[in-house]
């Protein structure tokens, strides 16, 4: 079983800062923040651009967390008709 790398730990294993890879990604500091921790997720180019920063290969990277289906299921559930 291959080790599998969280975004957090891949920017940290490639020795970078949050800083950097924002700027390495094209985007705000905390917009990359957001992504890092699991609010966002990032479109396939951009996370096939980050698993080359890092140099670690596309399929060891977690790009989102494992209950993100259902934590999008349920924001859309809460929102009214119409929102």
């Amino acid at each position: 079983m291959e080790t599998k790398f969280d975004l957090k730990s891949a920017r940290v294993r490639a020795s970078l800062t949050q800083r950097e890879m924002a700027r390495k990604m094209g985007m705000s500091q905390t917009s990359y923040l957001r992504y890092e921790k699991g609010e966002l997720v990032l479109r396939v180019d951009q996370a096939w651009n980050f698993s080359k920063i890092v140099g670690i290969t596309f399929d060891q990277i977690i790009f989102f967390k494992s209950n993100y289906t259902s934590s999008v299921q349920k924001q859309t559930a809460q929102k009214k008709p119409g929102q």
